[in-house]
């Protein structure tokens, strides 16, 4: 290992990786592997009451030095896994100079996470997104939906961004109270968190990573009616607020 290298594993290492995970793979194995060959000092799976199936591959998880296993006995949503595994850093890796969140089902590179934390790193001020660029073999639902929120994300926010609905992304550990109090279980947490930033004080900025999707995106545990129906309510309640406020001026 050169010089070059072995300072960047050095600053990757003060970042902690977190994990929502429902009915993963083996993939998921692979990923946390990656990752800690990738710098990261520490890595926090969040297995969303999972059916037993999933068992042997949370077991070979838990086995891996550097990563640590928190279970829900039933599941509670994306939003919450997020908030657990949240709630667990603050407490327990008070030297942690940020998180990244990383979903667990291959749609993310070990190496994307790398660029998206160092990216961080090198502006600390900011919440970092790994953010795709989907292309025509992107399934259609991921394509329209990214488009619409976005857009409607830009009018609520005033803030343009590429990929709203992307779960890489890293931030300090010192928004980590902030990011607890807000609502959301589900999907729609994510959107909530993008849309507090800018009230927050937190600049949104986006690193262009690797776009993946496999063939019907069939790890997909997102619910196309149930989870976008919460996620544009949540930008209608934004947009109301953002409305009546610019009334009452």
């Amino acid at each position: 290992m050169n010089t070059t290298q072995g300072a960047r594993l050095a600053r990757v290492a003060s970042v902690v990786a977190l994990i929502p995970a429902f009915k993963p793979d083996g993939l998921l194995v692979d990923l946390v592997r990656e990752l800690l060959a990738g710098g990261f000092g520490s890595i926090v799976v969040v297995d969303d009451g999972s059916p037993a199936a999933s068992a042997p591959v949370f077991d070979r998880i838990a086995a891996i030095p550097g990563c640590r296993l928190l279970r829900h006995e039933v599941n509670r949503g994306k939003g919450r896994a997020i908030k657990t595994g949240l709630a667990f850093l603050l407490e327990r890796y008070p030297d942690a100079a940020a998180v990244l969140t990383i979903d667990a089902d291959g749609q993310h590179r070990a190496k994307d996470a790398v660029l998206v934390a160092e990216s961080f790193l090198a502006a600390p001020e900011a919440l970092v997104i790994g953010s795709r660029k989907l292309a025509r073999h992107a399934p259609w639902r991921s394509r329209f939906g990214n488009r619409l929120t976005r857009q409607v994300f830009r009018w609520v926010a005033g803030v343009r961004l590429g990929d709203t609905q992307s779960g890489l992304r890293c931030f300090s550990r010192t928004l980590i109270p902030s990011l607890l109090a807000l609502a959301g279980e589900r999907y729609e947490y994510e959107m909530n968190v993008l849309g507090a930033c800018p009230k927050l004080g937190v600049p949104l900025r986006e690193i262009g990573i690797e776009t993946v999707y496999f063939a019907g995106n069939p790890s997909s545990h997102f619910n196309p009616v149930a989870d976008s129906a919460k996620i544009y309510a949540l930008l209608l309640r934004l947009s109301l607020a953002r409305l009546l406020a610019r009334i009452r001026r």
